[in-house]
């Protein structure tokens, strides 16, 4: 009886820490929200995106209003190519940079299908992945390593692409694992 007394222990105090995850129930399915924030290289070139975003942006309004306020110049089909371009190149670094860090898995039960998904700072999703759930070959959790931190993770069929579900002590990780599971069972036999 003294031998379960440590392990019961530890069970409970990986149940009662704060999860780094949230599932929310929606119409279509639900959303499991990982808790992590961004890593520093994508944080790291957001903010670079943003600075040249924004410098592209002012170069291109400099190539068509200077000329035209100093000379007596008219819009030449270079300025307008050029600031065009430029204009161009800066929506695209400005649009990865508001694009947000946020991450998300969308199990969406009504149509059958998994969606990676990172949500910009408005809360607007942008799809970066989208699995049928019958690609998924599995759905596996990695043991905690020294941080106490495991991870629950789908495979993409017998491949070594994986998609990231959420990471939170092992105790937590089980439910949400049988449930993505019975989830994907039920869909595949069900159709």
């Amino acid at each position: 009886m003294a031998d379960l007394a440590p392990s019961v222990t530890g069970i409970h105090d990986a149940m009662a820490k704060q999860s780094s995850f949230a599932v929310e129930d929606m119409y279509w399915g639900y959303a499991i929200r990982s808790g992590s924030g961004p890593s520093f290289g994508v944080a790291l070139a957001q903010a670079v995106c943003f600075f040249f975003g924004v410098c592209l942006l002012t170069a291109a309004v400099g190539i068509l209003v200077l000329p035209a306020l100093f000379f007596d110049g008219g819009f030449g089909a270079m300025r307008l190519g050029s600031a065009a371009l430029f204009g161009a190149f800066s929506a695209y670094l400005l649009w990865f940079a508001s694009r947000g860090t946020q991450s998300e898995v969308h199990v969406d039960t009504s149509v059958g299908e998994i969606r990676e998904v990172i949500c910009n700072r408005a809360g607007k999703p942008s799809t970066v992945g989208s699995y049928g759930f019958d690609t998924i070959g599995g759905i596996h959790l990695e043991p905690a390593k020294d941080n106490g931190v495991a991870t629950l993770f789908l495979r993409y069929r017998n491949t070594s692409q994986t998609v990231c579900v959420a990471e939170a002590p092992e105790a937590q990780l089980v439910g949400l694992r049988d449930r993505l599971a019975q989830d994907l069972m039920v869909n595949i036999n069900g159709r």
